[in-house]
């Protein structure tokens, strides 16, 4: 189709290995559930097993599957490293030293979420644009 193969194979393990763990993190990790929480992490959940399924079986379908699922998976990710630097200020300024245990936790977590949902999507974006498969005339000849 016009994608290596080798890269492909890779970002589409590790696509598994990020559904796998968003599905961990925010179903097993999670004390109590919040409808958009677990909206959010099953859509990402679905594109990230659908790309690395594609990427893994070098389908027609892959690339764009797997843009769709990289740009999602970039955009939640920032938006979620965000909302905990904010939540980490936050503790650590109004709570002093009490709100400080709170933020590091956080900290902790932006720091674990980070290659998963920020830095892999964003290289994989960089691969994908560099790696554009050719249309299907162009293909066949």
């Amino acid at each position: 189709m016009g994608l290596p193969r080798r890269p492909a194979i890779v970002f589409g393990a590790l696509h598994l290995v990020s559904a796998a763990l968003v599905g961990t993190g925010v179903f097993a990790g999670l004390p109590d559930r919040y409808g958009p929480v677990d909206a959010g992490a099953a859509v990402l959940i679905a594109l990230l097993v659908g790309s690395g399924v594609g990427l893994l079986g070098g389908t027609r379908w892959s690339f764009r599957v797997a843009v769709a699922a990289s740009s999602v998976t970039l955009a939640m990710g920032l938006l979620l490293v965000g909302a905990l630097a904010l939540s980490a200020s936050y503790l650590a300024g109004i709570y002093g030293p009490v709100g400080r245990g709170g933020a590091v936790l956080f900290v902790l977590v932006a720091a674990l979420v980070l290659p998963y949902l920020v830095a892999l999507p964003a290289a994989e974006l960089v691969w994908l644009r560099r790696s554009k498969p050719l249309p299907d005339e162009e293909a066949s000849r």
